[in-house]
């Protein structure tokens, strides 16, 4: 599981929550018949706050309180909101108390507002103290939360890790899997900070992420550090039930390659990227063998005008147990009609796009994977119109339509769409802001002249653009200049070449990109290692380098993400999990600040950074 689905977990288990939890009985009052199940509020709020005003006192508070939890269960939030509001600074016990600040704080959580949730939190938590120890743990296990979904990573594990021993079984369970959630997401480099400086179940945590995370390790070294962790944390939380992709490289171990074909071509028009990727593996493989882990035999195979299919099965008959490759598109179809391959294959290329049931497992760059995250996203975040704006080519058109796809199948709108070629940038742009303020104007408020005011839910509230950095920096300006300079724009990683050029890319501030953690984050010893060993670089072919180097860790590790439903591989590429036969990357989030692309820990729940160490 990753981020977005922790997060969705988070958001399920706050209806759950309010479906299950019974708001205690009145004790015998004059009022108390008036008091109204928790499963029975009126179907319009109009209604329901008619009623209220008919009543006071405690069966006022117990009725609001009542039906606020049944339009949550329902999903009904603001509905909710808005029936806590008009009791919550009334004369409450303490158990109307605690059951108000309960219901309020998952209304704010549900609602996607973490900030509001902790300041409410935080402003009643010297009330709290008359709680007893269990309802003091619910709102603590409530504050983990809402730290999470703020982005708040750090403190929202040192927040579970504090409240877990004092929770039952059902909620401990919960809320150990929102850890180790938490912890596949935080950064390497946090990890190590952290820990170095932990304590108790914490510091158990940490290194067992540290353990599990780190992009050089090999299996056996892994192994070997499970078992002296749990030596030496024999009663921690984690070791009662180990997180299942722990358990599961015991088994990857077992049943990793020693023999590994590699099918690349040394000439043509791929030669270049597919040296990029040869070093990438490369490098996986020495850093393995200098730490003194034990690695396959690597052989490298030239398809450059062969027949893809024989060098294949010259590969197996010379003992590949494992099979890295080919590139070309063509040659990973022709391997696909050769149906079951006898040996684990890794295309480096996709089939089509529901290749899901092919024979082989395909991995690549595929910039519609970070199209459709963009518009998972965006629907998060509470986005339902949408903007699209994307060159009038083939390869514009095919990314834009992957995001429209995923944004109209998750129930988002398209509010304006357009083209753009190189001489009409201008024109694209002032034509789309104007299908934006048609659709503003439709709504019944807004478009007019002036700065283009987005409203979220309601209208274009940001538009998702496919562009290089060339016409990047030419739209962000144009849409300043037809005013909508506060208007939230979504990318992918083609907006970034890769290389910090702060001069240039200062016309892209405010324009949020996803992009893999090999690019965003640069310090790491793996990025030394390349660096002593490639001065040059790979240029316009790093992200194929760091695909080589993920391509390395897959052979070893790909029977892990086979065998565990809903597991995730952190990669230099992205956090890599499979979708059939296809592996997917869920990429990181960053922002152009003063010219230069700054990683975002977590957008409103977007997918979390993982950072190399």
């Amino acid at each position: 599981m990753e981020l977005r689905q922790a997060r969705l977990a988070i958001l399920a288990i706050v209806f759950a929550v309010a479906g299950c939890a019974q708001l205690p009985a009145q004790q015998n009052t004059a009022s108390s018949k008036e008091v109204v199940p928790a499963r029975q509020a009126p179907s319009q709020l109009s209604s329901a706050t008619n009623q209220l005003d008919q009543l006071s006192g405690a069966a006022r508070a117990d009725t609001a309180l009542a039906w606020a939890q049944y339009y949550l269960t329902h999903e009904r939030v603001e509905d909710a909101g808005e029936l806590l509001d008009r009791v919550g600074n009334g004369n409450l016990d303490q158990t109307q108390r605690y059951n108000w600040l309960r219901l309020r704080a998952q209304a704010w959580l549900a609602s996607q507002h973490p900030d509001r949730a902790l300041a409410l939190l935080d402003q009643y938590s010297g009330t709290t103290s008359g709680f007893d120890a269990q309802r003091r743990a619910g709102l603590n296990l409530l504050r983990a939360d809402a730290l999470y979904l703020d982005g708040q990573m750090m403190a929202s594990l040192e927040e579970r890790v504090a409240v877990d021993p004092l929770l039952g079984s059902g909620d401990q369970s919960y809320n150990r899997k929102l850890t180790w959630e938490t912890l596949m997401a935080l950064p390497l480099q946090t990890l190590e900070e952290n820990s170095a400086n932990a304590s108790g179940d914490l510091r158990g945590w940490l290194e067992l992420a540290q353990l599990y995370r780190d992009p050089q390790a090999n299996l056996d070294g892994q192994i070997n550090q499970l078992q002296d962790w749990r030596s030496r944390w024999p009663n921690h939380p984690a070791a009662e039930q180990l997180p299942g992709m722990v358990n599961a490289m015991q088994t990857a171990a077992r049943e990793r390659p020693s023999h590994v074909a590699v099918l690349l071509p040394e000439s043509g028009p791929l030669a270049g990227a597919a040296q990029a990727i040869r070093d990438g593996l490369m490098t996986g493989y020495y850093s393995a063998r200098d730490a003194g882990n034990s690695t396959p035999e690597l052989r490298f195979y030239d398809v450059s005008g062969g027949d893809p299919q024989a060098v294949y099965q010259r590969a197996v008959t010379e003992g590949a147990e494992f099979v890295i490759g080919p590139l070309a598109k063509d040659n990973v179809a022709a391997l696909a009609a050769m149906g079951t391959p006898p040996v684990t294959t890794l295309a480096l290329n996709y089939l089509d796009q529901n290749s899901e049931n092919a024979p082989l497992f395909q991995f690549g760059l595929a910039p519609e994977d970070e199209a459709r995250q963009a518009a998972r996203q965006a629907l998060r975040e509470g986005h339902r119109y949408a903007g699209v704006l994307y060159p009038e080519t083939e390869w514009g058109l095919r990314i834009s339509q992957a995001f429209m796809t995923e944004w109209q199948q998750g129930g988002g709108q398209i509010a304006a769409q357009n083209t753009f070629s190189d001489d009409s940038i201008g024109e694209s742009v002032k034509a789309l802001m104007g299908q934006a303020r048609s659709h503003q104007s439709q709504q019944g408020y807004g478009g007019g002249g002036g700065e283009y005011e987005p409203h979220v839910g309601q209208d274009m509230s940001f538009v998702f653009l496919v562009a290089n950095p060339n016409e990047g920096r030419q739209i962000k300006p144009a849409l300043n200049f037809h005013y909508a300079r506060y208007l939230p724009v979504y990318s992918t990683s083609y907006i970034y070449d890769g290389t910090p050029a702060p001069r240039r890319d200062q016309d892209l501030d405010g324009v949020r990109f996803l992009d893999m953690p090999w690019v965003l984050y640069t310090d790491s010893r793996l990025h030394q290692r390349a660096a002593e060993t490639w001065p040059e670089g790979h240029g316009r072919y790093t992200r194929l380098f760091a695909m080589g180097v993920d391509a390395y860790r897959l052979q070893a590790r790909l029977s892990m993400l086979r065998h565990l439903p809903d597991s995730r591989l952190p990669g230099i590429t992205g956090n890599l999990h499979l979708n059939g036969a296809r592996l997917v990357r869920e990429s990181n989030w960053a922002v152009f600040r003063h010219g230069e692309p700054t990683p975002l820990p977590q957008i409103s729940g977007a997918s979390g950074t993982d950072e190399l160490e």
